[in-house]
């Protein structure tokens, strides 16, 4: 079947149980996302990749992350590593007994305990699940003390960074035991016809760039990121998988932005998350200073518009120091649930089929998304005409 592995993985957490279903057809994410929930139980989470995820079209780097009625993408490489690691969609059920994550490849799936998990942060999980399968390249989505703690304005961490879970998602990890799901791709994928299909995304990429206009970064994307001292902070920009555009800037806030290399060890941060840039200019704080509370955030599993908003109540001018006391006592803050990339195209109905296919919505947000303008190179990819 091009495009796909034809595999669904299933892993029973509270058992450690591990099994796999055939996956046949052409069906859009969502779709199979929710035929996988009912077949499965409501407390099933489920994590799945798009029908044209590691294709040669641009941007075609996004999964799913679902849970319940809360849905967050995942982009930058960890849906193609999820679906070159052999599988389509993941199945986790039940509530491991002890911390533990899931880890992916080859065509495996099964639980892993990490029963030191409560006592690290999201960075360190990311750090210790790629130095114990010895592999940097390990994409991880992992929790932190927030999600742990199952608050409502939890966050999910994709790598080190976050921006994607606007919905909660890591209370769903906490509630499981969960410290995080990880998977390395070495598979390969079938294309129908390779050839057409390299020359029509070629093609079709060139096509975008009278409207993508010059590349700078997250600046590109949104007019705060051309403050003077968001620009003076800039390290480099960078991008999904097959992103010819990248929307990700790295700020290095410890360091010069200019040395190359890393010196310090935790030097600055990857922003993309452009609604919690935004309420913490809102709330005054400096780019250094945000980057720097983001960084706590993102390390602490906590969503960061919901906690600068939770800082500033009572008109208040929240600082690093502040904030950090906040993330420390895990108070009772309220979720906000404002879409960084939901929010990217006019409708749910082009978001979702957007990432239905794999594509990132705001890298096609900026383009125009026009399912018809994909579709004679989408058809030389899975062989058939896009439904």
């Amino acid at each position: 079947m091009n495009m796909r592995n034809g595999k669904i993985g299933i892993i029973d957490l509270s058992t450690g149980v591990s099994s796999e279903e055939d996956f046949v057809g052409d069906v859009l994410t969502a779709g199979v996302l929710r035929a996988l929930l009912a077949k499965h139980g409501p407390d099933s989470i489920v994590l799945g990749t798009g029908l044209l995820t590691g294709s040669l079209i641009p941007a075609s780097c996004a999964g799913t992350l679902t849970a319940g009625q809360k849905t967050m993408p995942l982009l930058g490489h960890a849906g193609i590593e999820l679906k070159l690691s052999g599988f389509d969609f993941l199945v986790l059920k039940g509530k491991a007994p002890n911390w533990g994550y899931v880890w992916t490849r080859d065509g495996i799936v099964e639980l892993v305990e990490l029963r030191e998990s409560p006592q690290l942060n999201s960075w360190q999980r990311t750090d210790k699940i790629r130095a114990d399968q010895g592999d940097s390249k390990i994409q991880v989505v992992s929790g932190g003390p927030w999600c742990d703690a199952g608050s409502p304005a939890a966050q999910l961490v994709v790598d080190h960074w976050g921006g994607e879970d606007k919905v909660g998602m890591g209370a769903e990890f906490g509630k499981r035991n969960l410290a995080a799901v990880a998977f390395r791709g070495m598979g390969e994928l079938e294309i129908a016809d390779p050839e057409a299909h390299f020359e029509g995304s070629v093609a079709l990429m060139k096509g975008h760039l009278s409207r993508l206009g010059p590349n700078k970064g997250l600046q590109s994307y949104y007019e705060g990121a051309g403050r003077e001292d968001f620009v003076s902070l800039v390290h480099r920009y960078i991008g999904c998988y097959g992103c010819p555009f990248p929307c990700r800037t790295y700020l290095k806030t410890e360091e010069d932005p200019k040395e190359m290399r890393f010196m310090h060890k935790e030097p600055g941060y990857l922003h993309y998350d452009v609604p919690a840039l935004e309420m913490a200019t809102q709330v005054g704080l400096s780019s250094r200073d945000a980057t720097r509370v983001l960084t706590r955030c993102a390390q602490a599993g906590a969503e960061p518009v919901a906690v600068l908003t939770a800082a500033a109540v009572g008109g208040g001018r929240p600082d690093v120091a502040s904030i950090e006391s906040l993330l420390s006592r895990r108070a009772d803050v309220k979720p906000v649930n404002k879409g960084n990339f939901e929010s990217s195209l006019p409708s749910l109905k082009d978001y979702e089929t957007c990432l239905g296919l794999g594509l990132c919505p705001r890298y096609w947000a900026k383009v125009g998304f026009d399912i018809r303008s994909l579709s004679s190179c989408a058809e030389s990819a899975i062989g058939h005409t896009l439904q």
